[in-house]
């Protein structure tokens, strides 16, 4: 089960939150602390100049981090790769949806749905995070402990 909650504004990366395969745990760090800028730039009010970076990271970790993920799979013939693929597809899906967001946002000159979009963009990256990690990674992860 995965322990998780904002702790003074903060997320916070712990054990409960680790798949234990070490690649995939550094790369998801990586994704925890983009989330935390996020939230930080929520809190402080300053999502509007910081929304862009955000969904730019998100972009390119969807590319690199489930392409190094589904290499694995597909390497070493992971039974459940289709399921898994399939909820990547959902994810970059989701993530081309708030940049187009965004960039209505940005056309009609108007700033002042960055705020909610950056909530949005946060709530939906901690919910998918959290449940891809609790189901799809540890899953992944313990077939490849045992198989690479």
């Amino acid at each position: 089960m995965i322990q998780y909650c904002y702790r003074g504004g903060k997320m916070e990366w712990n054990k409960s939150v680790s798949v234990g395969f070490g690649r995939i745990d550094d790369e998801h760090k990586e994704l925890f602390k983009m989330i935390q800028e996020l939230v930080d730039a929520i809190n402080q009010h300053t999502c509007k100049y910081k929304i862009d970076d955000i969904i730019k990271f998100m972009e390119d970790y969807s590319n690199n981090h489930f392409s190094m993920e589904e290499n694995y799979m597909k390497e070493l013939e992971y039974p459940e790769s289709a399921l898994h693929i399939a909820e990547h597809e959902k994810f970059r899906i989701t993530v081309s949806g708030l940049k187009r967001e965004i960039e209505k946002i940005k056309k009609s000159g108007s700033f002042g749905g960055s705020y909610e979009l950056s909530v949005l963009t946060d709530q939906l990256l901690v919910d998918w995070l959290l449940d891809h990690i609790a189901k799809m990674d540890r899953k992944l992860a313990d077939f490849l402990n045992k198989n690479a």
